[in-house]
C-alpha cells in the first residue's frame, strides 16, 4: 500500500506510518483594515498589538502581517505590494518602534511572527530601480531589461509575456530606451534574480528582519522570481497567435515564470534561515501554475523538498474547496496534496486577501437555511488536510464576500485589480475592515468617517463582541475546532489515507504511530450512512473504536471523528470568552 491507499481503497494492512514534519495555524493580518488604533481610518501596528490576545485565544501559534512597509500611495502601491523600501515602516501603519513592541508582545504570548516578504519585485520608486534606470554602476542589470523586438516595423516588446493584472509584461521606458519586465502592474518591475548579486541584496534585506527577531516570512509570488534568460515566447493554450485572447491565463509559462532555478533561490534562502540557531520558518506563496496559472501544486511541492526547502508553502488548491466540488474531486485533490508532500509542508488557507471569502465560496449556490452548516462542514475539512492552517481575518466569523458597488462604493475602492481587470474582479471583497464591536462607528475598527474600506451591514451582525457572548457562534465554534485540532496527533503530524466512499460521504484516515483517526464527513443536506468495515481492517476499526459492521450515519453537511482524544482549551481565552467554550460537538 502506498501512502495514499491500496488498490481497493482500503486501509487493509499496517505499513510503518510516515509522520509529517510538524504543522501549525498561522493567523493573515492584512493591517491596513485589521485595527486602527490612531482614529485616522487606517489600520495600524499598534491596533495589531492590542488584539494580540484575540488573535492568541484562537489557538493560533503565529500570525502573518500583510506589507507594511514604505510603499507608493494609492493604486501603484498594490495595497503594499509595491515595496518602496523594505527596511522602512510605511508611516499610514507607524514606526520602527510599534513594530519591535508588536513583535515583543507576540513574543511574549508565544505567538510568532511572519512578515510578508515581496521576493520578486520592488516599486518603481524604490532606491535600486532609479539606480538601474540610470545605468549606475553595479545596478544596470538589477532588474529585467530589454531592447525590445521589431514586428511590422513597428518597436514591439521583446516577447509576448502577459501580466496578470492585463495587457503586456513589459513596459518601455523613454528615459532608459528600453522595455522593463513587470509580472503585475508596471510600477512593480521584476528584479533580476537570475543574477547572484541581486540574490545577494535581497536575502541582505531579509536578514535585517531577521537580525530583528522576526520568526520567519511569508514569501509572496515565489513562481515569478525567474525567467528564461533568452526571453522565449511562452506557447498560447488555445489556437495560434494572433487568432487567440491575448491575457497571461491563456498562456503555458514555458518561459516567464515557474522556472527551475527558483529551487536553487529557495536553497539559498533554507541556508539564510539556518544561519540562526533559533529556529527561521518559511512559508511559500505558489499559487501560480504553468498552465494558465493552474495547478500550482506541483510548483509548491518544488520549493519544500525534505532538506533545503521551505519549511511550508501554500498553492491554489484551498480555494476550490467547497461542497459544490463533489466527493470524487475532493479525494483526488487529498491524495495529490499527499503524493505531493509525503513528508508535510502543504498549507492550506480558510481564506486569503487575494481570493473571496470562503463562505461566499461555500454558501453560492445553497438556500440561507443551509448556510451555516455547509460553511462549518468546510472549516472541520480545513481542519483535518493535512499540513498547516493559515486562516484569513475575519474568517473566523464567517464573514460574506463584500458586494460592489452595494457594501463598497467604486470610487471607495483601494485595489489596482478593479482598474487593470475589472470590478467583478477586484479583491477589496476580501480586505473589509474587521468588525470589533457592532454598535460602535465602522464596527469598532476605527472612529474616523474615512474609514480604509467601508463596513458591510452584513459583517455588523458578525462582530467579534456578539459572536463572544454566544456561545455557539461561528467565532466559538472556529476557537473550540482549533483548540480540537491542536490535540490530536493524527491531525497535526499523520499521514493521510483517503477512502474510497461514494458521494455523498467523504471520509480520510490521519495516522500517527500512537494514533489513528476517521473522519467522516457528508457533503449533501440529507443524512447519509456507510460502514467503515467496509474500506478498514479489524485492527484498524479497533484503533478508532469502530466495531465490526457497525454502520455510521452522518447528518447533512455534517461530520463524523472516530478516534478522536479530548479537545485543550486555548489560553488564554478572550473577554467575555471564558465560560463559554463548551467542547466542540463533531
Amino acid at each position: 500500500m502506498d501512502n495514499s491507499q491500496n488498490n481497493n481503497g482500503s486501509a487493509a494492512g499496517h505499513p510503518p506510518v510516515r509522520e509529517h514534519r510538524p504543522s501549525e495555524v498561522i493567523y493573515q493580518v492584512y493591517p491596513a483594515s485589521f485595527a486602527d488604533s490612531d482614529g485616522d481610518g487606517h489600520g495600524d501596528l499598534k491596533g495589531v498589538t492590542a488584539k494580540l490576545p484575540y488573535i492568541k485565544s484562537l489557538a493560533a501559534d503565529a500570525i502573518w502581517i500583510s506589507p507594511f512597509y514604505l510603499a507608493p500611495e494609492g493604486p501603484d502601491g498594490d495595497g503594499g505590494y509595491a515595496v518602496t523600501d523594505h527596511k522602512k515602516i510605511d508611516p499610514k501603519f507607524g514606526t520602527m518602534e510599534d513594530f519591535q513592541e508588536l513583535l515583543k508582545a507576540a513574543h511574549d504570548m508565544g505567538l510568532r511572527v511572519y512578515t510578508d516578504f515581496v521576493l520578486p519585485h520592488t516599486a518603481s520608486d524604490h532606491e535600486w530601480f532609479q539606480k538601474s534606470l540610470r545605468r549606475e554602476a553595479g545596478y544596470e542589470d538589477f532588474y529585467v531589461w530589454h531592447d525590445g523586438s521589431t514586428f511590422n516595423n513597428q518597436h514591439v516588446p521583446p516577447n509576448n509575456w502577459k501580466s496578470v493584472f492585463g495587457g503586456d509584461a513589459w513596459t518601455f521606458d523613454t528615459e532608459r530606451n528600453q522595455y522593463y519586465l513587470h509580472h503585475f502592474l508596471k510600477s512593480q518591475p521584476a528584479l533580476n534574480l537570475n543574477k547572484t548579486e541581486v540574490q545577494d541584496a535581497v536575502l541582505g534585506e531579509m536578514k535585517f528582519w531577521l537580525d530583528m527577531g522576526v520568526d520567519g516570512f511569508r514569501i509572496d509570488s515565489l513562481p515569478y522570481a525567474n525567467f528564461d534568460p533568452q526571453f522565449r515566447n511562452n506557447s498560447w493554450l488555445y489556437g495560434q497567435w494572433p487568432h487567440v485572447h491575448e491575457a497571461w491565463d491563456q498562456q503555458r509559462f514555458d518561459n516567464s515564470i515557474c522556472q527551475p532555478q527558483t529551487v536553487e533561490l529557495v536553497e539559498r534562502i533554507r541556508n539564510l534561515m539556518d544561519s540562526y540557531t533559533e529556529k527561521k520558518t518559511t512559508l511559500g506563496e505558489a499559487i501560480a501554475g504553468p498552465v494558465g496559472g493552474r495547478d500550482a501544486l506541483p510548483v509548491a511541492a518544488d520549493y519544500v523538498h525534505k532538506e533545503k526547502g521551505l519549511d511550508s508553502c501554500y498553492s491554489d488548491v484551498s480555494f476550490g474547496i467547497s461542497q459544490s466540488s463533489g466527493v470524487d474531486y475532493l479525494k483526488s485533490l487529498i491524495r495529490r496534496i499527499q503524493d505531493h508532500f509525503p513528508d508535510g509542508g502543504h498549507c492550506a488557507s480558510i481564506g486569503n486577501h487575494d481570493n473571496v471569502r470562503t463562505w461566499a465560496r461555500v454558501t453560492e449556490h445553497l438556500p440561507k437555511e443551509q448556510h451555516e452548516a455547509a460553511f462549518r462542514q468546510i472549516v472541520k475539512l480545513f481542519m483535518t488536510l493535512p499540513g498547516s492552517l493559515c486562516i484569513l481575518q475575519g474568517e473566523e466569523l464567517g464573514l460574506p464576500q463584500a458586494r460592489i458597488p452595494e457594501d463598497i462604493p467604486v470610487n471607495r475602492l483601494q485595489d489596482p485589480v478593479a482598474q487593470t481587470l475589472g470590478i467583478d474582479r477586484c479583491r477589496d471583497g476580501a480586505r473589509t475592515p474587521m468588525p470589533w464591536e457592532a454598535l460602535k462607528k465602522n464596527a469598532g475598527f476605527s472612529p474616523s468617517d474615512n474609514a480604509y474600506l467601508p463596513v458591510p451591514q452584513s459583517h455588523v451582525a458578525r462582530a467579534v463582541d456578539r459572536q463572544e457572548a454566544d456561545p455557539d457562534s461561528t467565532l466559538n465554534f472556529t476557537r473550540r475546532m482549533l483548540s480540537w485540532r491542536r490535540a490530536q496527533p493524527a491531525l497535526m503530524l499523520g499521514d493521510t489515507i483517503v477512502l474510497d466512499t461514494q458521494a455523498p460521504i467523504l471520509a480520510l484516515l490521519r495516522r500517527t504511530n500512537d494514533q489513528t483517526m476517521l473522519c467522516a464527513f457528508n457533503l449533501s443536506p440529507q443524512p447519509a450512512s456507510f460502514k467503515p468495515s467496509d474500506f478498514l481492517d479489524d485492527k484498524t476499526l479497533q484503533n478508532i473504536g469502530v466495531k465490526a459492521d457497525e454502520v455510521m450515519t452522518v447528518e447533512g453537511y455534517g461530520s463524523g471523528f472516530s478516534g478522536a482524544r479530548p479537545w485543550v482549551a486555548p489560553h488564554p481565552v478572550a473577554p467575555h470568552a471564558q465560560n463559554r467554550l463548551a467542547p466542540p460537538r463533531p
